[in-house]
């Protein structure tokens, strides 16, 4: 588990960068949520609401429109409502939120 936790970070703040250095291309990283797959079945199967693959497909439809533009350089859930999400677009955009990191004291 330490090296898929580790390399899914390591992606997630590379992506972080790659939309800092770029600012012309649109990346975000999204988890598609708990979806009923061989792989789960392999994983023990803990009892849990799973969705269905519909649902990471079609917010990463809404994800690659320009009414999520605010979630560039950030890590999204597809099984988050959208329009909470929207809701919190400025919050989203103007600090760190939906990033990771060592986030500590905070030196200003």
């Amino acid at each position: 588990m330490s090296s898929y936790i580790s390399s899914k970070l390591a992606m997630i703040k590379f992506l972080e960068f790659v939309a800092e250095e770029n600012p012309n291309i649109f990346v975000a990283s999204m988890h598609p949520g708990t979806i009923d797959t061989a792989t789960y079945d392999k994983s023990g199967r803990v009892p849990m609401p799973l969705d269905k693959v519909q649902l990471p497909a079609h917010f990463l439809l809404w994800l690659a429109s320009s009414e999520a533009k605010f979630c560039r350089g950030r890590t999204v859930w597809s099984n988050w409502d959208v329009d909470e999400l929207k809701a919190k677009a400025k919050e989203i955009e103007s600090g760190i939120m939906l990033t990771s990191g060592v986030h500590g004291w905070p030196f200003v």
